[in-house]
């Protein structure tokens, strides 16, 4: 769990409603904690901002979640910091750096035509040799696809990665980046920063780095190219769903883009979490259609969306939402808070 700080003003409206109605104060503190976090000090203050909140979310896609169905009600501005315990912050002072800015090159005419030249030693040989067999179901879904995507996937094993490339038709695989914590493959002690960026078309992912991180990824989806994202935020242990970030919806929803759901079956025998060396075992992965977030009304229904829509196609029921946040009050003064992320 992640602490973070939030300073609220009210604007003259929000002003006005707590006035008339003080317990609107509650209110707002139970749709926070309905969407994942939990308030922990509230205070009121004199001088610049109205409120100074501490709360706890487990991470920044959680507070951009909140920020987005909050703050949308137009009755208060935020400023939010995500606050780092000292111990924390001894701890990545010794830290090595990482690279945290995508390689612009890797977008580039050569850099795509190395690309495609090196899949079948870089990719597709391990797909073959390990996934015995691999089926793909759904395929037809994708026929009249055209222009960018955002592809989400569940997340049980680092062989992932390769059975979606290998999943998707050539129209999306050949323009396709993905999304890479960067103190894991892109830190300075790896001599070879920049095979990620080249061979895997991925880009760096700074854990914790708050919203503006998304620009580039969004920027590159208005552009025509797609972006691989693992909703659930990390790998399963169990294989049983995590809850999905807001990553994924926030992008689409930004972008103007479908998203293409991909469920996989099988890896987890193939390279399970902690396991370094892949074994064969037979894989599956099935295509849902693309889904428009078009008209939808809010980031928590856009992301309950794509994750009822990754259940249905694990033959899994669909997850109930809350019906107090669905129904969340429409004029909502104070605590709150804003954020990001894209894992």
């Amino acid at each position: 769990m992640g602490t973070y700080v939030v300073f609220t003003k009210l604007t003259p409206q929000g002003r006005k409603n707590l006035h008339a109605d003080p317990t609107r104060l509650q209110a707002v503190t139970k749709q926070a904690e309905q969407l994942g976090a939990k308030v922990v000090q509230q205070y009121a203050t004199v001088g610049q901002y109205d409120f100074v909140t501490m709360i706890e979310a487990e991470d920044n896609a959680t507070v951009q979640l909140i920020g987005a169905e909050i703050s949308g009600l137009g009755t208060m501005k935020l400023t939010t910091f995500p606050a780092i315990k000292m111990d924390r912050f001894q701890q990545l002072l010794k830290m090595e750096p990482y690279r945290t800015e995508p390689h612009m090159w890797q977008t580039s005419l050569w850099a795509r035509a190395v690309r495609r030249i090196g899949r079948p030693w870089t990719t597709t040989r391990y797909v073959k040799q390990y996934c015995k067999p691999l089926t793909i179901e759904g395929r037809e879904n994708l026929a009249n696809h055209k222009g960018g995507a955002i592809v989400i996937a569940n997340h049980s094993s680092h062989f992932d990665s390769p059975v979606v490339y290998s999943t998707l038709p050539g129209s999306i695989r050949n323009k396709l980046m993905m999304a890479a914590a960067a103190d894991k493959f892109y830190a300075s002690r790896k001599k070879r920063v920049w095979w990620p960026s080249l061979f895997q078309n991925a880009f760096p992912v700074h854990r914790g780095g708050g919203v503006k991180q998304l620009e580039y990824p969004v920027s590159k989806l208005k552009s025509g190219w797609s972006i691989l994202i693992y909703p659930e935020g990390g790998r399963s242990k169990t294989g049983q769903f995590a809850r999905f970030k807001a990553g994924p919806a926030i992008m689409a929803m930004q972008a103007n883009v479908p998203v293409i759901p991909i469920y996989m079956e099988g890896l987890r025998d193939i390279m399970p979490k902690g396991q370094r060396e892949p074994r064969p075992a037979a894989a599956h992965a099935r295509i849902g259609k693309p889904i428009s977030l078009e008209g939808v009304a809010s980031v928590s229904e856009a992301t309950s969306m794509l994750e009822n829509a990754m259940r249905e196609l694990a033959g899994l029921p669909p997850r109930r939402t809350s019906a107090a946040a669905a129904a969340a009050p429409a004029e909502v003064p104070a605590m709150a808070s804003a954020g990001g992320g894209a894992s």
